[in-house]
C-alpha cells in the first residue's frame, strides 16, 4: 500500500501487495490515500479532486451509455493518457486498482436491494457559524462532467420535465450558468446544503430511468455473441434455402 511518509506529501513508500478483494469498497485509509495522490502527485492543472471524481464516476455509472475506462480515466487525472506518470508499475497498478474498486463499489450499491449511493463530498463551517454544511459543489461539477462524455445520449431524459427536475439540484450547484435564478437559490450555505440533500434521490431516479435501456443493450450484446456464424457454403439462416454466400452473405444484398 502507498503510504505518506512524515509530513511531506511528496514522498511515498514503495507499494506492497495486499490481499484486497477486487470489488470491495475502499477503506477510509484508502480514500485518504487516493485523495492525497490526486492532490499532490498528479502534476496536471485539470486533475480532479476526490469529491469531483466521485461525482464524475456516479454519472458514468448510472448513465444511458456504457463508457470504457480508457475514455474516462484520463479525465480523472487531467491527462491525455489513460494513467499519469508513476514511479513504478506497482504504484500504477495500485492507484488504478483504487479508482476501479471505487467505481465498482458505486455500481454494487446501485445493484443492491435496496439500491443506495454514498456520495463523497465535504462539509464546511463558516466564520461566526459553528454549524457544518454539506458542500456538494465540486461533486456536482464532476457529475456534470461525467454527463458531458455522452451529453447527446442524456437528452431523451433531459428534454422532459422529469429529467429537468432531477438535474436541477445538481445543475444549480455544479454549473456556472444553469438558470436565471441560480444565484438567489444558492445564496447561502444552508441553501446549498439543502440542494445537496436532494442529490442522492435524484441520482437513484436517474439510474432507474436508464436501467431498462442499459439492460436491453446488454441483453442484445449477449444475444449477438451467442449467435452461430453461418459458413459461406451452409444454408442461409434466414430460411431461403439458398447457400449463405448466395443469400444474406452476398455483398450488397442484405436480407
Amino acid at each position: 500500500m502507498l503510504s505518506v511518509v512524515g509530513e511531506n506529501p511528496g514522498r511515498y513508500r514503495t507499494p506492497t501487495p495486499s490481499m484486497t478483494i477486487p470489488f470491495s469498497p475502499l477503506s477510509e485509509d484508502e480514500f485518504n490515500e487516493l485523495e492525497q495522490f490526486l492532490l499532490y502527485h498528479v502534476d496536471t492543472e485539470d486533475v480532479m479532486t476526490l469529491d469531483m471524481a466521485d461525482g464524475f464516476l456516479h454519472a458514468i455509472a448510472i448513465g444511458p451509455t456504457t463508457i470504457p475506462p480508457s475514455q474516462w480515466l484520463p479525465k480523472v487525472w487531467g491527462t491525455q493518457e489513460m494513467m499519469p506518470p508513476m514511479d513504478s508499475i506497482d504504484q500504477l497498478n495500485h492507484m488504478l486498482g483504487l479508482v476501479m474498486r471505487h467505481f465498482n463499489s458505486i455500481i454494487a450499491g446501485l445493484e443492491g436491494d435496496p439500491r443506495e449511493i454514498s456520495p463523497c463530498w465535504t462539509t464546511m463551517t463558516y466564520e461566526g457559524d459553528e454549524q457544518e454544511y454539506d458542500d456538494a459543489e465540486a461533486w456536482a461539477y464532476g457529475f456534470i462532467e461525467g454527463m458531458r462524455l455522452r451529453w447527446s445520449d442524456w437528452q431523451p431524459l433531459l428534454s422532459t420535465p422529469q429529467g429537468q427536475a432531477l438535474l436541477r439540484p445538481i445543475g444549480l450547484l455544479g454549473e456556472g450558468d444553469f438558470s436565471v435564478d441560480q444565484d438567489e437559490l444558492t445564496r447561502t450555505p444552508a441553501m446549498r446544503a439543502e440542494l445537496a440533500l436532494q442529490i442522492p434521490q435524484a441520482v437513484l431516479d436517474m439510474h432507474a430511468h436508464w436501467l431498462p435501456l442499459r439492460l436491453a443493450v446488454y441483453q442484445r450484446e449477449v444475444a449477438k455473441a451467442m449467435q452461430p456464424k453461418a459458413g459461406r457454403n451452409e444454408p442461409c439462416p434466414c430460411g431461403s434455402g439458398k447457400k449463405f454466400k448466395k443469400c444474406c452473405g452476398a455483398a450488397g444484398d442484405p436480407h
